[in-house]
């Protein structure tokens, strides 16, 4: 198991199992964007922890080397963000991302490379949008018999703006890939929200699918469980509690925390 902090001054690598190299950058220091250069060896787990106030902004770049299989587990609190991820993944990798999010604005970008055959990626977001948030991805399969699935499940309240822009691209002769996106988006105000799903797709022996859902949880799901009496707030806290906790392994009692938060 392997842990990276990272705060308003600085990155740091608490906890290593010597199954990943890290490194930051220090000539970055003056743009006041951390650098953080991460390459993953051999088979693990590695927890991510953003949080503090005032303004954040990083880039990480992520190698998954052959045949690796890890898990990057992700929370995000608080502070404003403005990241970047790039992930780099080598021939029969596998890597696994859940990111839990509670932030008080982020705008995020994503770079996933499918690098090598057999290559696989499984991501899961889930966040709480209080202001403003907006996700984009661009997911490569640059390599035959590759595989993405990308989740993004999002609840917006109080003023919040999400946005989730997705496109996922395969070549020509890059066949036998899998290409999956799935975005929702249950708004419980009257704000603006977009979910932009994109699939450039230039080969037939291709399975690919998306969908896309804003909107709030269903009249009958809300009767149902009113009839048994319990309450309207109760109710939404405990749809909301279902829609975000799935998918989520490792940060499961802090989204139940932020979810209690909003929903007491």
């Amino acid at each position: 198991m392997n842990k990276i902090i990272i705060d308003n001054e600085k990155s740091l690598l608490v906890t290593s199992d010597g199954n990943l190299s890290f490194k930051t950058d220090e000539s970055s220091k003056f743009l006041n964007v951390q650098n953080l250069n991460v390459k993953i060896s051999s088979d693990t787990d590695l927890i991510i922890e953003c949080t503090g106030n005032g303004d954040i902004k990083f880039d990480i770049y992520i190698n998954v080397l052959e045949g690796v299989k890890a898990n990057i587990y992700e929370l995000k609190k608080d502070a404003v963000y403005k990241s970047q991820y790039k992930y780099y993944l080598e021939k029969d990798s596998y890597l696994n991302v859940q990111r839990v999010i509670s932030s008080t604005s982020i705008n995020d970008m994503t770079i996933i490379n499918l690098n090598g055959d057999n290559a696989k990626v499984d991501y899961n977001l889930k966040t709480v949008c209080k202001s403003f948030e907006k996700y984009n991805y661009l997911v490569y399969h640059n390599a035959r018999k590759t595989s993405s699935n990308i989740i993004n499940n999002g609840v917006n309240i109080l003023e919040g703006e999400l946005e989730f822009n997705v496109s996922s691209f395969v070549p020509n002769d890059i066949k036998k890939c899998y290409v999956n996106q799935e975005s929702r988006i249950i708004n419980m105000t009257d704000n603006l929200c977009i979910i932009k799903p994109n699939l450039f797709i230039d080969e037939e022996d291709v399975i690919a699918s998306h969908s896309a859902l804003i909107g709030t949880f269903s009249s009958f799901e809300i009767f149902y469980l009113m009839s048994r009496g319990i309450s309207k707030k109760e109710s939404d806290r405990l749809l909301t509690k279902g829609f975000l906790m799935k998918g989520i392994s490792y940060h499961k009692d802090d989204l139940k925390e932020i979810i209690d938060k909003y929903w007491r």
